[in-house]
């Protein structure tokens, strides 16, 4: 039922015929409509650009036009409106051609009523309404509105030949969210669309609004920033969206941090067609990717080398669980103050057969992109605590074994349980096992990571806050967290005996950590002076090459039997 009145536009150059259809739809008692008439096509034309309208009634004989060429004049100037066709010609033929040149509907005069006519128009403006809907659809993204994969590639194909015709740049980035599968899988994909929203609004608000963002699914969005004379154009923008995603989402009361990486092509420089800027653009991003994220990487030729070398390493590291490949460095803790050897920190490596052994920078990013970081993370624990007690049997002291946990690994559901079976099964004492967690992981769902930390407690390991103050510190999560201890970064500690600004903040964070009862451990000592310095501020443990280097197992049992784990660390830092 219409409530509010149709505006309807009647081209018949029969004075009779429009008189007969003005009186049906006086006679037609459940919808009002504002009716008007013209009796040619130039005035129709003219008044559908002057008014608005919701639907047009039409005749096929006009005095200057005459057949279907009057339905396509109509659509050039309004493809939205609705259009039904009356006609004095009961033709099957004519009337399914009236419709598939767009039509909704063909009328015959003399064979209907008021009712019949309100009824189809009512029905036309739905049916074009819904064919608005699916067209709208099929080019545009449901979730963002933005344009979707296949009006974006139809908006690049127009930004490349009017680059072309005046000799101008157009940049194509491709851009996703860092991590942003963790967000679904810790908060939701509820919390994930509206980051999702929120995220393309904020890109939006980074570009003209000539230049095209699109998303092409998931959390990948692509920008086109066209018709530019400089390339430094298209490193503002993306240093403009850097900034603005990095800043915290409020999504549903919760603060929520992201980072995106950006991949960028340029035409004419990286391709003179869509198909390889698009491809070249999506090799930067894994290269963006690849330095560490939170930025942004220009496409560069070598690309293609790095990409490839990359893909056979995922290969490699798909079957590196099955052939034993990982195997455990352990890198030593010392007690500063009684110069005890106190614990061992478990580090992975890869120990391929072709390329030796693999830095952990080169293939722990790819076991997050992938997945496998859970699997081999949860080799890594159930390892390292067999090894812990492999030591205790051959007559060693029982000593803290620290293993990290990946962001992916804190947020999988059941990590308590997972962390208690493999206690149960390697029978090891929970007191001598540390799980360090980095800040990054810490930045979504307070309520999940209570529980998640809460629930690991209880089971009497030991928490620490890995890399503590190169993320987004928060001292609120100091205190609501049962932590135990916290690690000081090698980025801060390197900094101590050369930056007076980078001593006092490392001497505020063990200050910190002793007022609230937090063990500190300094990780990356390698200089005597940087040990002097701990010392002085009383930092409990350090480890770092400085004392050693991480170690084989068969390297552990001759740091074990060493006289030298009784050495007083002053003399490290003597001889240094």
């Amino acid at each position: 039922m219409y409530s509010e009145s149709i505006s309807v536009l009647l081209v018949e150059d029969n004075a009779a015929d429009a008189r007969l259809v003005r009186e049906m739809l006086v006679d037609v008692g459940n919808a009002a409509y504002d009716l008007q008439v013209t009796d040619c096509l130039s005035n129709a034309l003219e008044l559908i650009v002057q008014c608005h309208l919701d639907i047009l009634l039409l005749d096929l004989s006009l005095p200057d036009s005459v057949g279907l060429s009057s339905i396509a004049e109509i659509q050039t100037r309004a493809p939205d409106l609705p259009i039904i066709v009356l006609s004095g010609l009961n033709d099957e033929q004519i009337a399914l051609d009236a419709v598939h040149n767009g039509a909704q509907d063909y009328l015959v005069k003399g064979e209907n009523n008021g009712a019949l006519l309100s009824r189809s128009m009512r029905y036309a403006i739905e049916r074009k309404r819904s064919e608005q809907r699916l067209a709208y659809l099929a080019q545009y993204d449901s979730l963002t509105d933005l344009p979707n994969r296949l009006l974006f590639r139809d908006r690049l194909e127009q930004a490349l030949k009017h680059a072309q015709r005046k000799s101008l740049f157009v940049g194509l980035m491709f851009l996703d969210l860092d991590h942003f599968k963790d967000i679904n899988d810790t908060l939701g994909h509820e919390i994930g669309d509206k980051l999702l929203t929120s995220a393309a609004n904020r890109i939006q608000q980074c570009v003209r609004e000539e230049d095209t963002v699109a998303r092409l699914g998931g959390d990948e969005f692509t920008v086109i920033v066209s018709g530019i004379d400089d390339i430094k154009d298209v490193k503002s923008v993306a240093e403009k969206i850097n900034r603005s995603i990095a800043e915290p989402f409020s999504i549903d009361g919760k603060a929520v941090y992201v980072s995106t990486s950006i991949g960028i092509s340029i035409y004419p420089e990286n391709g003179e067609n869509a198909d390889t800027l698009t491809k070249n653009a999506d090799m930067a991003l894994y290269a963006a990717k690849d330095k560490g994220r939170s930025t942004y990487q220009l496409f560069e030729s070598k690309m293609k080398t790095e990409v490839a070398r990359r893909l056979a390493l995922v290969t490699q590291l798909r079957q590196a669980m099955k052939r034993d490949e990982f195997v455990l460095h352990y890198q030593p803790q010392y007690d500063v103050l009684t110069s005890e050897l106190v614990g061992m920190e478990a580090l992975l490596r890869w120990q391929n057969p072709k390329l030796g052994i693999v830095e952990p920078a080169v293939f722990v990013p790819l076991l997050e992109e992938t997945g496998l970081i859970i699997e081999v993370g949860e080799w890594v624990i159930r390892s390292a605590c067999k090894q812990q007690r492999e030591w205790l049997k051959a007559g060693h002291k029982p000593l803290r074994i620290a293993v990290n946990l990946s962001a992916r690994q804190f947020r999988q559901r059941n990590l308590v349980m997972l962390v208690k079976e493999i206690l149960n099964e390697t029978a090891m004492d929970p007191e001598y096992l540390q799980l360090e967690i980095t800040e990054s992981a810490l930045i979504v769902d307070s309520d999940h990571n209570l529980d998640i930390l809460s629930g690991l407690h209880q089971l009497g390991i030991k928490l620490s806050i890995d890399d503590f103050g190169t993320g987004f510190s928060s001292l609120s999560y100091l205190r609501l967290f049962p932590f135990d201890a916290l690690k000081v970064d090698r980025s801060f500690v390197k900094t101590i005996t050369i930056d007076p600004n980078g001593a006092a903040i490392v001497g505020a964070v063990i200050a910190l950590a002793h007022s609230l009862q937090l063990r500190i451990v300094a990780e990356g000592v390698e200089l005597g002076k940087e040990l002097d310095f701990l010392q002085q501020q009383g930092c409990d443990e350090v480890q770092g090459f400085l004392f050693a280097t991480p170690l084989t197992v068969e390297n552990c049992y001759n740091l074990f039997n060493d006289s030298i784990t009784g050495k007083p660390l002053s003399t490290y830092a003597s001889a240094s």
